[in-house]
């Protein structure tokens, strides 16, 4: 064989190799080989009337929990968003019926959300805002005082929702995940690198670490981490040392130390779980909880079929000194109670699950 066909055919071997290695790392981290074991030693019920309920948080002092509602699928058939798209909240001691917050802008439709209590006893709900003209934003709400009323009878104390403000920026191509520090700080994770339609393709099918988390500082944006994944959730430590975020690509949980003046952060350490990881939540207890879709490939079947609900699966990480160690598996299904789920929210014995597709929570009582 001459050299310069011995060379072609040597170049082509190695695109072949390239090519398929890809291809395999791309199925991996899509699933597609990936089995789960159903289990859970608890019990669940379903909480309806919520499309597309991604993220929760509870607000333990009170009781109440808030849900971020988005339709996904409502957007992807028509090209409109659904004016069903909003905040939702519920107290856990009164009747668990979902109620549309009022006080939002009227062009609301969130994606994750973040609740933190300041010093002085306020409490700022954020929420990251797809709007329908394409751009995003970090929508901030004061909680006020409210009774909760359903069908005439009161069901409860609450909140409501007092707009303080609206941050966006050309940085927040993405915006996935938000995790607030106080009413003016906060730290947001873009999904993608890429900024067109092909961009994103590209991150998604070659799974290329190009996306980045934000600080934003009271004034302006800063890139604090690049080089990630997807990454889909973020969690502050209960003291505000460090922050943890999810790679969902890539498979795996970050821990980050951050300055608590800069906002810097400098990575302490990760840890391989094997799922989609999403949206992160702490307990009261410092137990930090990890919704995860174990095979993103049936999230896609899913999103264009609702008869065919992807798996859940739900992690509880232990941590020491802040890095994380372990995962154990607290909850798994194929689908059948909710599909692909996102969150894990929990206070006490109680157990609430998100997702992105599906229309209820689950309300699930730990053992």
């Amino acid at each position: 064989m001459r050299p310069v066909a011995r060379s072609a055919l040597t170049a082509a071997i190695l695109v072949a190799v390239l090519v398929i290695g890809a291809a395999v790392r791309t199925l991996i981290a899509y699933g597609v080989f990936s089995g789960i074991k159903p289990g859970f030693d608890g019990t669940c019920r379903a909480i309806g009337g919520l499309t597309g309920p991604e993220d929760i948080v509870i607000d333990a002092p009170s009781g109440i929990v808030f849900i971020s509602v988005f339709d996904r699928r409502a957007k992807a058939r028509s090209g409109k968003f659904s004016v069903k798209d909003g905040l939702y909240a519920f107290t856990l001691d009164g009747v668990p019926h979902p109620i549309r917050l009022a006080g939002t802008p009227a062009d609301f439709h969130p994606h994750g959300i973040s609740l933190v209590q300041t010093p002085d006893g306020r409490r700022t709900l954020m929420a990251i805002n797809h709007r329908s003209d394409g751009t995003s934003s970090i929508d901030i709400f004061n909680l006020a005082p409210v009774d909760f009323v359903v069908n005439g009878v009161k069901a409860g104390y609450g909140l409501k929702l007092e707009e303080t403000g609206s941050i966006a920026g050309g940085e927040l191509t993405s915006p996935n995940a938000v995790a607030a520090i106080d009413a003016d700080h906060f730290y947001v994770a873009n999904d993608h690198g890429g900024t067109s339609a092909f961009g994103r393709f590209l991150d998604d099918m070659l799974l290329l670490p190009r996306a980045n988390i934000l600080y934003f500082d009271g004034m302006a944006f800063r890139v604090v981490a690049k080089g990630l994944a997807y990454p889909s959730g973020l969690a502050l430590s209960p003291d505000g040392h460090m922050l943890y975020a999810t790679e969902t690509y890539a498979r795996r949980l970050d821990a980050f130390t951050r300055s608590p003046i800069s906002g810097a952060l400098q990575q302490a350490g990760t840890l391989n779980i094997p799922s989609g990881v999403d949206d992160l939540r702490f307990d009261t207890v410092g137990n930090l909880w990890v919704g995860a879709h174990p095979k993103l490939s049936a999230m896609a079947a899913y999103r264009s079929d609702p008869s065919r609900p992807a798996p859940s699966q739900i992690f509880k990480v232990t941590l020491a000194n802040g890095i994380p160690q372990s995962a154990a598996q607290i909850y798994a299904n194929s689908g059948n109670e909710i599909g692909g789920a996102s969150v894990a929210a929990v206070l006490g014995k109680q157990l609430l699950i998100g997702s992105p597709l599906d229309d209820h929570i689950l309300d699930c009582r730990l053992p």
